[in-house]
């Protein structure tokens, strides 16, 4: 039987994150502009760039798409491959969640 190796062990990630707030999010030319909205007004001190891929991943964010679920969409809209996209989308969530924009919905299950 053959030893299972690092590149064996595939740990799943059920964490999944919403959107802390409200938010508008606009498409200029191929990167789409976030502003957050607070008392009904733009936030224009806290305006965020996103490539198309974060854009899309942005509405994957929806308190109810896992982690694997947004890694295998990213995956099979873009061709790319899961470990890229993985460790993207990590840095990315990181970001989000540092700046307050997104927070866990779901803790991630043993």
């Amino acid at each position: 039987m053959p030893a299972a190796g690092p590149a064996a062990i595939k740990t799943m990630d059920t964490r999944v994150f919403a959107h802390r707030g409200e938010f508008a999010l606009r498409q200029v030319g191929t990167e789409s502009i976030l502003v957050p909205v607070r008392n009904h007004v733009g936030d224009l001190d806290s305006v965020y760039v996103f490539t198309a891929v974060a854009a899309r991943i942005w509405s994957l964010i929806d308190g109810e798409c896992d982690v694997d679920s947004i890694v295998s969409t990213i995956c099979s809209e873009y061709d790319a491959e899961p470990d890229v996209v993985r460790a993207d989308l990590d840095e990315l969530l990181g970001s989000l969640e540092g700046a307050s924009l997104i927070g866990a919905a779901i803790e991630t299950k043993p």
